[in-house]
């Protein structure tokens, strides 16, 4: 008895858990969308970057979309003894998806690595013609995860703001909607 019990629940969840049926009017509100946005990332070295999110491209899941970013900073230079040499850059990947509260507002979350590289020279230079001092690289990434609000309107522009854990900062968009 429980066997059927726990079939039939089964069978009723899964039943719910299917795409909504296509509909085979051709003119409904459905118009898919695809954002470019320039951010601000104000971590340890201040990055700046892009993130495409496109959404609304099926309409069964017309609320869902996803995006995927790339930001970067200068490089910054280090504290070394002379004669050596030295900076540091950052760089972040972030992806993930979004879901469309409103026809204007969206809660995005998603992924992200925060990749922190040092770059120094060890002061040696070898004893030849044209000699080059030797560079090294010590690079460490950090996973996090994010969480924002993006907001659009209607003619097009695009702004958002979210919290970044891995570079524990806030991140801040603006772009254009099309």
């Amino acid at each position: 008895m429980k066997k059927y019990l726990l079939a039939l629940g089964l069978i009723v969840t899964s039943l719910t858990a299917t795409a909504n049926q296509l509909s085979p009017e051709t003119d409904s509100p459905f118009k898919p969308k695809m954002s470019v946005s320039l951010d601000y990332i104000p971590a340890a070295n201040n990055m700046y970057g892009v993130t495409f999110a496109p959404y609304h491209y099926d309409r069964d899941y017309a609320s869902w979309g996803y995006y995927i970013g790339y930001a970067a900073s200068q490089k910054e230079d280090l504290n070394v003894p002379e004669p050596g040499e030295g900076y540091t850059k950052d760089t972040m990947w972030r992806f993930g998806l979004s879901y469309s509260l409103t026809s204007n507002f969206s809660l995005y979350g998603g992924a992200t690595s925060y990749n922190h590289e040092s770059h120094y020279t060890n002061n040696i230079v070898p004893f030849i013609v044209d000699g080059e001092p030797v560079w090294e690289e010590e690079s460490d990434t950090t996973w996090g995860a994010e969480i924002g609000l993006r907001y659009m309107m209607d003619f097009g522009l695009m702004i958002g703001a979210g919290y970044n854990s891995a570079s524990e900062s806030a991140v801040i968009s603006i772009g254009y909607a099309m």
